[in-house]
């Protein structure tokens, strides 16, 4: 089997551009690939981010809950140990309701932050 060289050489010049085009591809997907893992980076990052944003809202919602309970006990306290007049009663009461309504919206705003999580 007498190989040309002509015939040689076209098959060699084939194989070279064969392996320069499978270098290309695999250059990039080398770069997608690089890209890609950056992408998840970046959003692990933000993804990060929210949940410390998250657990910040909860907690500062969580506080203010507290805190109203506080204030209510303390309008509680206040109507049963102390005399007041009845104006002062009728303002304390009128307090104790705003407060209340308040707890509820804290509460329901809560419960929302709490199951989008879920």
């Amino acid at each position: 089997m007498k190989f040309n060289l002509a015939d040689r050489d076209k098959k060699l010049k084939c194989l070279l551009d064969e392996i320069k085009k499978n270098k290309k591809e695999v250059r990039t997907q080398y770069d997608e690939l690089n890209e890609l893992e950056n992408d998840n980076i970046f959003l692990e990052n933000v993804k990060d981010d929210y949940t410390k944003y998250y657990n910040h809202i909860v907690d500062e919602k969580t506080r203010q809950k507290e805190f109203m309970s506080i204030l209510l006990e303390y309008i509680e306290d206040l109507t049963k140990n102390l005399e007041m007049t009845k104006e002062m009663k009728q303002k304390a009461l009128l307090s104790q309701n705003k407060i209340l309504e308040e707890m509820d919206k804290v509460k329901q705003e809560l419960d929302d932050i709490i199951s989008i999580e879920s």
